[in-house]
């Protein structure tokens, strides 16, 4: 009797790990909000204009100097993001439905991402 080879899913990976070109899980990452020791996570004039307009001044009042003539995300002494982390997830974003502009544009995945997660030693 011939034996039955088991046969790979769909994905035609035998298992239910993400393919290698797959987006990183920002919830399991965070290193992009790890950044920010010298104001690299930068903070838009809309942004600041958006959160005072929403009664959100202490957003607004939460920065520190920034690049190129911006302000940045104030930070922990470890350059992690004043607003990384909830009780649900370390890596969670405690303001993220009215996160920054900066914080919307980023892209999981991206040549930065990536860059990110290497100097966090994450790949």
């Amino acid at each position: 009797m011939a034996q039955s080879i088991p046969q790979p899913e769909k994905s035609g990976r035998p298992d239910s790990t993400p393919p290698s070109n797959a987006s990183p899980d920002c919830l399991s990452c965070g290193a992009c909000c790890r950044t920010g020791h010298d104001g690299r996570i930068l903070v838009p004039e809309a942004d600041l204009v958006r959160w005072r307009a929403a009664g959100r001044d202490d957003l607004a009042e939460a920065v520190q100097p920034g690049h190129f003539g911006y302000v940045g995300f104030a930070t922990r002494a470890d350059g992690s993001c004043v607003h990384l982390g909830t009780v649900e997830s370390a890596n969670a974003c405690q303001i993220y439905e009215i996160r920054g502009t900066t914080c919307r544009d980023f892209e999981a995945g991206s040549e930065q991402c990536l860059e990110f997660r290497r100097d966090a030693g994450l790949d």
